[in-house]
């Protein structure tokens, strides 16, 4: 009986993605038996555990031991670390080279002879196998240099120790080099052959020094280990010099990215760089006429040395054109104040070389006389708060220039208070327009950063504005146009809060308005366009109200003001990426009335229409995140037909575009957004596959990001569904595999968001088919565990739930398929069952009949059948 319930259980289940972990190891040696014994080894072994603790590391401690227990200690971690990210092994006590062989002494290492030494110590190539065996990237941090334990020729004041009886193969003082060390990196406390002083506080010179600089923000660990190197050198005043050997497949940064100073940046960045990397700078620099330091200055600021090619050199691109942007609007406005027109001349200058730092002093100093000047001289009040404001514009650009969105936000509001004070008919019909332009800037790039609170705000200012102007000159058609596309903004910001009545009530409005314009015989384009952006948007509102066949009216009639609009103006790749967008609506709503074929044909077209965009259009971004949007609509359909293999082709090709424009705009949350889409999607395909540690890993890259952006902007009601949906995707994982504690702890996390979600938003299909599926997840569980009551209380809320979406659009697939599952789940607690499965069935065949049942679901018939024939 359970493994059949648990059979039912899991096919009835809809189909339904982690932080970097590291692990160290840390050894100590300091009770020598034979050897000199040290005083500060597990000082530094305490010292480095807290160290590397709050960097995140899973610190193990081992101090004194023998050869067996060290052995043992290194075997622990290969098992327990298996499959980190991240491998640490900080050694502190005696460490010599005999025969070319480097070797770490443990407490009962030997003293008579080399070959005793040999035979009792740790060779450090077993510690290297280790680190391979556990991670893919391994850092070895060996304070184990020491001053010669047995030459002699030790001042007495370092790790030191007796003499060997023999001279034959005596050790040599330090540590010799490693060579060849793929996926580790090596750093000793001294150079090759050198030796290293214990210390005469509680930690080694070495030790200090990792303490000071190990966890430096923002510096690569090859970088930090550097500052180690020279901090060591420098106080020991040229008598020890650490020393590095790397090989790291790939940057590692010990603690979180912070910002260095600009100078030491662009002095990085210019000195240190490989020649491949100069070459594309400044190849950029010559296609583009303009100085190369601008570009190097981007590339610390943005990180992008460490990106792919394509990526860095989308990003590099995008800064190169704001500084030209930002070289032209110097150009273009001009200033009275000979002052001004000096400051924005040395900001220029500042630019030229890459202080962009400096450049903002600069427009920071006019913005400040023109303010000075604006309370001194009246006259001149209205020009001196203009200059101010188009000063603070272009501060703005030149932060979006340099990809720090921060700084742009605050010189847009800068610039946004300013021209608020001179809004009127006395202000020039150009600056009115500069104005809405900057409101509207604003506001998308909050939208894109992620904050859709303080979006919707600068919208509704915009909206404010706008309608005075309306108010004020109502014949004129730009005023009422501008008004109408702020309340399609407002609109979108209500739909992303869950508010859909007030969504739909400013996209209504904006429909009105684009109608009356569109009829216009003066009409340009644009005007018609709005009339297909309010349609579409209307339809999202009856979609996610759960109304198929009202939303598919909406949508396609959008579609065909598009198409008209094409046909007319063939040559507008705008037409033809809005096209796309249309007719990926189109497509959901044929999957969601169960006509997955038909939803492929319009995916497909909308498909073929974007990579025939991307060929003329190769460097635009949005192009390759609209393909992204298409590849996840097909695989959807792919795995709606129970084809999991051709669904997982297209996830894969979705995944590594959407990381390669996450990798060039790491500030962009849209594209990180739509890239947890892509991971939870290959998540399923890999589930419906049959892999469900694939599956896992990827569902937890999906819940990374996701939470991620949860935090970011609490208020979006979409990206804290995403986090719902992917833990309930883990808690289905965990119930296939019987682990009925963790499959509780995440469909109990899911529940959580999703109740709430639908309390505050009962009109919403969606929210409200969430909500049911956590509660059946929880009720399964329950029934697995032994605990029927709850079991069946948790079943009959989701019935309740289920009925009341059937009942208010039974024309929808996804509420009918819903209430089936809730039938099914109701009849298990029934004195007789046969009554809802029955019902269940009909409803099922009936969806067959209509060809609106897709192949994953139909294999419900079989198995509800099965329990008819039961007796």
């Amino acid at each position: 009986m359970l493994p059949r319930l648990l059979l039912i259980l899991c096919l009835l289940l809809p189909v339904q993605a982690m932080a970097e972990r590291r692990v160290a190891l840390v050894l100590a040696a300091q009770d020598y038996k034979h050897l000199r014994k040290l005083d500060n080894p597990v000082n530094d072994a305490v010292a480095v555990e807290g160290l590397l603790a709050e960097l995140g590391f899973e610190v193990t401690v081992e101090t004194n031991r023998d050869l067996k227990r060290m052995r043992r200690a290194l075997d622990d971690f290969r098992e327990d670390g298996a499959g980190a990210d991240v491998a640490l092994l900080f050694y502190a006590g005696h460490g010599v080279e005999i025969a070319g062989v480097n070797y770490l002494l443990p407490v009962d290492a030997q003293a008579g002879s080399a070959d005793a030494v040999a035979a009792s110590a740790l060779p450090l190539a077993e510690v290297q196998a280790a680190m391979a065996a556990v991670a893919p990237v391994g850092i070895v941090l060996l304070d184990a240099c020491r001053e010669d334990p047995w030459g002699g020729g030790g001042t007495g004041q370092g790790r030191s120790a007796v003499a060997l009886n023999d001279a034959v193969d005596q050790p040599k003082p330090g540590l010799g080099r490693v060579g060849r060390a793929d996926g580790v990196l090596f750093a000793f406390s001294a150079a090759p052959g050198e030796v290293a002083a214990d210390g005469d506080g509680q930690d080694s010179p070495f030790t200090e020094a990792l303490l000071r600089h190990f966890a430096t923000p923002g510096v690569e660990v090859r970088t930090a280990l550097t500052l180690v190197q020279q901090d060591v050198y420098d106080r020991s005043r040229g008598k020890q010099l650490p020393y590095i050997e790397s090989g790291l497949p790939k940057l590692f940064f010990a603690a979180q990215v912070g910002e260095l100073g600009e100078r030491d940046r662009l002095l990085v960045a210019m000195a240190g760089l490989p020649p491949a990397l100069r070459a594309e700078v400044e190849a950029l620099a010559r296609e583009k006429d303009m100085p190369l330091a601008p570009l190097y200055g981007a590339l610390m600021s943005a990180d992008l040395a460490g990106k792919d090619k394509s990526a860095r050199a989308q990003a590099l691109v995008q800064s190169a054109e704001s500084f030209l942007r930002f070289r032209a609007q110097v150009q273009l406005l001009s200033a009275d104040d000979p002052k001004i027109a000096q400051f924005r001349a040395e900001a220029e200058q500042a630019l030229d070389l890459g202080a962009f730092d400096l450049a903002r002093a600069a427009l920071d100093k006019a913005a400040k006389l023109d303010a000075e000047a604006r309370d001194a001289l009246r006259d001149n009040y209205r020009a001196r708060t203009l200059s101010e404001a188009q000063t603070h514009a272009l501060a703005a650009s030149a932060a979006t220039a340099d990809l720090r969105y921060d700084l742009a936000m605050a010189d847009l509001t800068k610039a946004l208070a300013l021209y608020a004070e001179l809004e009127g008919p006395a202000l020039a019909r150009a600056d009115r327009e500069a104005y809405s332009n900057l409101l509207w800037d604003q506001g998308d790039l909050l939208r894109n950063t992620g904050n859709t609170g303080l979006a919707l705000r600068s919208y509704r200012a915009w909206e404010t504005v706008a309608a005075a102007r309306v108010t004020e000159a109502p014949r004129d058609m730009d005023y009422l146009r501008n008004w109408a596309v702020a309340r399609v903004n407002i609109g979108d910001m209500l739909l992303l809060q869950g508010d859909l009545p007030g969504a739909e009530v400013a996209f209504r409005a904006a429909l009105e308005v684009a109608q009356k314009l569109a009829v216009r015989r003066d009409a340009p384009l644009k005007w018609r366009h709005d009339v297909f952006v309010a349609q579409s948007k209307l339809g999202d509102v009856a979609q996610l109200r759960g109304d198929v066949p009202a939303a598919l009216t909406q949508q396609e009639a959008a579609l065909a003001v598009l198409r008209q609009l094409l046909a007319e103006f063939p040559d507008r790749d705008d037409v033809q990426r809005d096209l796309g967008l249309a007719l990926d609506r189109v497509g959901d709503l044929r999957k969601l009335a169960g006509d997955p074929r038909g939803a492929l044909v319009v995916y497909n077209e909308a498909m073929a229409l974007r990579q025939a965009l991307i060929a003329r259009l190769p460097d635009q971004d949005g192009l390759r995140d609209d393909l992204a949007t298409s590849l996840d609509k097909i695989g959807d359909v792919f795995l709606s037909l129970n084809d999991p293999k051709a669904a997982l082709l297209r996830f894969k090709a979705e995944v590594a575009m959407l990381e390669k424009l996450v990798a060039k705009d790491p500030g962009q949350t849209r594209w990180q957004n739509d890239l947890g889409m892509g991971y939870l999607k290959s998540g399923d395909a890999h589930a419906a596959l049959g892999a469900p540690a694939e599956a896992q890993a990827f569902y937890a890259k999906a819940l990374e990001l996701r939470e991620k952006l949860a935090k970011i902007d609490p208020g979006n009601t979409d990206w804290q569904r995403s986090v719902a949906l992917t833990q309930s995707r883990l808690g289905r994982l965990a119930f296939k595999a019987q682990d009925f504690a963790e499959a509780t702890r995440r469909f109990t996390a899911a529940e959580a968001i999703s109740r709430a979600l639908a309390a505050g938003n009962p009109a919403n299909a969606s929210r409200q088919q969430d909500w049911a599926a956590d509660l059946d997840s929880l009720g399964d569980v329950a029934l697995m565990q032994g605990d029927p009551v709850r079991a069946q209380d948790l079943a009959q809320q989701s019935y309740a739930i289920a009925s009341s979406l059937v009942a208010r659009d039974p024309a929808n697939v996804e509420n009918q398929l819903g209430f089936v599952a809730s039938l099914v789940r109701v009849a298990i607690y029934q004195d007789d069952p046969k009554q809802f499965q029955r019902k269940a069935l009909a409803i099922l065949k009936d969806l067959q009949s209509k060809g609106q049942l897709d192949p994953e679901r139909a294999r419900w018939i079989g198995i509800i059948e099965d329990q008819l024939q039961k007796p």
